[in-house]
This record gives structure tokens, C-alpha cells and sequence, in this order.
């Protein structure tokens, strides 16, 4: 039999909650024309048999944090639905109470013999486990200066959608809880259910984060990347290089890339065409520009060369991000 185990913390996002049993649900509906559905247990834990959703809604869980562990609960998946922190004050609150410490005590001691999945702001909740270390996740992408910010040990990519390393399978913003849900789907009860699942619920295939950044949202605290942010913006129709790019804001190169790398997780020269990019896929949206007088817009020799950049990056086309 396979086993998902629910960590449901006090304050867990109702969506996300929702949308993990729903998906595993319906997983089982599918799989009951089979004759298989007994195979595939669902258990919700607790801090304690009561859990209060964000929305202040009481949730009676099958067991508690404790009792799985002195069961010795083997789950194939340990599921950690978003918990809804939106700040670094908040999260500094929420990581420090009593039910986080338990469900990191519970995420270690399982961690030898099973694989888990978090996404948006739990990820959060999983990296300050240690196992991280080394590893490469996502989380949702306007979180992720925080989170490199105090998990600089582990490689994270805010572009992707969902990101799988080894035993550990992280997703970006609160609603890719569905693409973490259909993959676990697909590994525990194969991909035509997961398949089917996606076609049920009207799941699209969204491999990047990165085409749903708002393109001005400024989330950096080094300043010097918030300027950087800003000229490359007023000049993305000219060739940018890096030198000049650094002598505008007074800095080195060295100092310019250690800067961007640190608040971005990417190289200078990646900031400047994820800046294009981001400036693109808005015109793309909100203007019926070509793609030719957009790619002269931001930088791009020929629309060719924007077309080939946007399915690379966003995974999907130009077109697909009009229609």
C-alpha cells in the first residue's frame, strides 16, 4: 500500500490544503476503475488531533505529529501544503513555534526512507530541516530573496515551476501545489491517472515562474541591484555590457556580479536578458505589437532570436502567452 502523509501546520493556506487532497482524490477515483483504489492511503497530521486552517477553519487530523512518529509511519510521500507567509517578519514568527520544531523533528526522522514535497512558503519550513544543504529547490519567486537570504547553502532557481532533487520535490507560488500534487500522483499511482487528473481539473502545463514575475516588482534589498534593475530598464533597446553597466553605478564588475548573484542567484549577464525577458512577455500581453517591433524594443536582434529565448525560458511561445 502506498501512503501520503499530510503535514497540516496551524495557519496552513486552505487552498493548498484543498488542492492536495482534492488532486489525490481524484487520483483515487480514477484509480477505483482499477480495482485499486485501497492501495493508496491518505493520512493528515497534526501538531495536535485539532488544526486551525488560515482561514480559522477547524480541521480534525487522523493523527498527531507525535503518534506518527511512534508509529513509525513509513509514508512513500510526506506532503507540506503552503503556509502563507508573505513577509520575513512572518516567517521568522511562524518558524519559531512549537509546531514547526515538531514537524522538522517528523521531516528529519522520515527523510531516510521517504520522499517529500513542499511548495510556495513551506519550502521555507523544509529547508530549516538541514536537508537542504547542497540541493536545488524553488519556492514562489517574490520569497526568494528572502530565502536566499537565509539559505544561502542551498541553490535555488525561483524561475521553475517545480524543481525535483533527489528524494525532495519543491514547488514555486501557492497554486503550483497542483503541479506538485500531479507529480506525486504520477510516481505513486503511474502517469495516465496523473494524466487524467490534469485533464479532470483543468491543469495547464506552466514549466516556469518566470513568465508570471511582474516585471516591476523590486523585492532586492541590495541597493546596488535595484539600480541596476532600474538602468538596464531605461536602456534595454541598446546593447548593454557588463563594464558599462558597472561603471554607471560606480561599482566594479566583481562587485557588480558578487552583488547580483547574491540577490538573484544568477550572473550579471543572465539579470540583464531576464530583464528583456520580463519587459517582452508584458508586451507580449498588454499589446498587439509584433514580435519583431518587440524584440527591437528590448534588445533582440530579430524576433527569431525572442521567440527561440521565450520557449527556452518560459517553456511556452510567444503566441500561447497572447492567446
Amino acid at each position: 500500500m502506498k501512503t501520503v502523509l499530510i503535514l497540516a501546520l496551524d495557519g496552513v493556506m486552505d487552498s493548498s490544503l484543498a488542492i492536495t487532497l482534492d488532486t489525490i482524490r481524484a487520483g483515487q477515483s480514477f484509480l477505483s476503475g482499477t480495482g485499486k483504489r485501497s492501495q493508496v492511503r491518505i493520512l493528515v497530521a497534526g501538531h495536535r488531533k485539532s488544526v486551525r486552517t488560515g482561514a480559522g477553519l477547524q480541521l480534525k487530523a487522523d493523527l498527531s505529529f507525535r503518534d506518527a512518529l511512534k508509529e513509525a509511519i513509513r509514508p512513500d510521500w510526506i506532503v507540506i501544503p503552503g503556509l502563507g507567509m508573505v513577509s520575513d517578519d512572518a516567517i521568522s514568527t511562524r518558524l519559531a513555534q512549537k509546531d514547526v520544531d515538531a514537524a522538522v523533528e517528523l521531516l528529519r526522522q522520515a527523510s531516510r526512507s521517504t520522499r517529500i514535497g513542499a511548495s510556495c512558503s513551506s519550502v521555507f519550513l523544509l529547508a530549516r530541516t538541514g536537508l537542504l544543504a547542497g540541493r536545488e529547490v524553488t519556492t514562489t519567486w517574490w520569497l526568494a530573496h528572502l530565502f536566499r537570504a537565509r539559505h544561502p547553502d542551498v541553490r535555488l532557481d525561483e524561475t521553475r515551476m517545480l524543481v525535483r532533487d533527489g528524494p525532495f520535490l519543491t514547488a514555486g507560488s501557492a497554486y503550483s501545489q497542483l503541479d506538485l500534487m500531479l507529480a506525486i500522483v504520477a510516481d505513486i499511482m503511474g502517469t495516465a491517472i496523473a494524466h487524467l487528473c490534469s485533464r479532470y481539473l483543468l491543469i495547464d502545463q506552466r514549466p516556469s515562474q518566470a513568465r508570471y514575475m511582474v516585471h516591476a516588482h523590486v523585492q532586492h534589498i541590495d541597493p546596488t541591484v535595484i539600480a541596476a534593475e532600474r538602468w538596464i530598464d531605461a536602456h534595454l533597446a541598446e546593447p548593454i555590457s557588463i563594464a558599462a553597466l558597472a561603471a554607471e553605478l560606480s561599482v566594479s564588475a566583481k562587485t557588480l556580479a558578487r552583488r547580483v548573484e547574491a540577490a538573484t542567484g544568477v550572473s550579471p549577464v543572465k539579470f540583464v536578458q531576464r530583464r528583456r525577458l520580463l519587459h517582452a512577455s508584458h508586451l507580449i500581453e498588454t499589446t498587439s505589437m509584433s514580435i519583431e517591433a518587440i524584440a527591437a524594443k528590448v534588445g533582440y536582434q530579430d524576433g527569431t532570436a525572442l521567440r527561440k529565448l521565450v520557449r527556452r525560458e518560459f517553456g511556452t511561445t510567444p503566441a500561447a502567452l497572447r492567446s
